[in-house]
């Protein structure tokens, strides 16, 4: 028979629908903001001031372990481990990193947000997750190279009544302004049909902005203000809605292949991509030693399952040693 107020981003997102039938039943409210974004007003964002919008995309940097640990990687040439440990004797990460590092701490966020912005009920395990343990410097600086720099995006997007969910390192251009975003700072791009596109900004952890943002729903609480976290506009309208396949999911490619520098191999690899419809955009190659070169591709948006395809009949070539990365390019086209 209580208000709650919660900064718990694990229990909302695997147990949110058990918890809003409680709050409802018991005719009380249900307060988050500080679990999604810290001091960032995401949550009453979306639910008061984008109320009479459609939201029809979200992507977010949401996860300040693992943009510290990318930041310092790219601007400092920071391998991933001393990176990590940096980020660990600051307190930006926990002593199993696990949650962060692995993405399952954007895929709670991700999943709180959806339910809101889309209205569906989502569970976190079906959200496409990837994370960062296997980035290289090397990735960062082919990234640099083509006018991009890599982040952990959470991505949510609706397209005829299907939800696109995932999460994922992903190279960005530059020259957008979530490319900016360093350190353990946060930032949510939401997409609205009539408002276009908006930008939260902040500090997305710390004890003062996740403080403020707890006192925030309390106060909310004292002053009934029934528009902003009640169980009624966060736990019952639900709509029935189609989660797509991760296969399904259409981006851009950064493919890092190890081959043998011998004639006839990079056309070899043309030919299984234009067989599964991948489009080339670029192609750059590295020599390196005895007899091995890189070959790295950028491709033009292609869906995913063409790609784990190609991908399958590319390392049964004799020519290629292996396949040492691939990375989704998002251009926000």
């Amino acid at each position: 028979g209580k208000h709650v107020v919660t900064a718990n981003k694990l229990v909302l997102a695997k147990w949110g629908e058990e918890l809003f039938s409680a709050a409802a039943e018991e005719k009380v409210q249900l307060y988050y903001e500080a679990s999604v974004g810290g001091g960032i007003p995401v949550i009453r964002g979306i639910n008061e001031s984008l109320t009479a919008d459609r939201i029809e995309q979200i992507i977010g940097i949401i996860n300040g372990t693992t943009n510290y640990i990318l930041t310092k990687m790219t601007l400092e040439k920071a391998s991933f481990e001393t990176a990590l440990k940096e980020a660990q004797e600051k307190g930006y990460a926990e002593a199993d990193p696990t949650s962060d590092i692995e993405g399952y701490d954007a895929a709670y966020k991700l999943s709180i947000m959806s339910r809101q912005a889309f209205g569906v009920r989502i569970d976190p395990d079906s959200i496409y997750r990837e994370g960062i343990s296997k980035i290289s410097t090397r990735d960062i600086d082919y990234a640099a190279k083509f006018g991009y720099t890599l982040k952990l995006l959470a991505i949510a997007e609706e397209d005829d009544n299907s939800l696109e969910l995932r999460v994922h390192p992903a190279m960005v251009p530059v020259s957008h302004p979530i490319a900016s975003v360093n350190d353990s700072f946060n930032a949510v791009i939401i997409r609205g049909k009539a408002v276009g596109e908006l930008m939260l900004y902040g500090r997305g952890a710390g004890d003062l902005p996740t403080g403020s943002a707890v006192i925030g729903d309390l106060i909310s609480i004292m002053r009934s203000n029934i528009c902003t976290g009640t169980s009624n506009k966060y736990g019952s309208t639900l709509h029935p809605k189609r989660l797509k396949e991760a296969g399904e999911n259409r981006t851009g490619f950064y493919i890092r292949l190890n081959v043998r520098d011998v004639a006839g191999t990079l056309g070899s690899i043309s030919t299984i991509f234009g067989k599964h419809n991948i489009s080339i955009l670029s192609v750059t190659q590295d020599v390196g030693e005895d007899n091995n070169a890189s070959l790295v591709f950028f491709t033009h948006k292609a869906m995913e399952k063409n790609m784990k395809a190609s991908l399958e009949n590319i390392k049964k070539l004799g020519n290629v040693n292996r396949v040492e990365s691939i990375l989704r390019v998002e251009d926000f086209n």
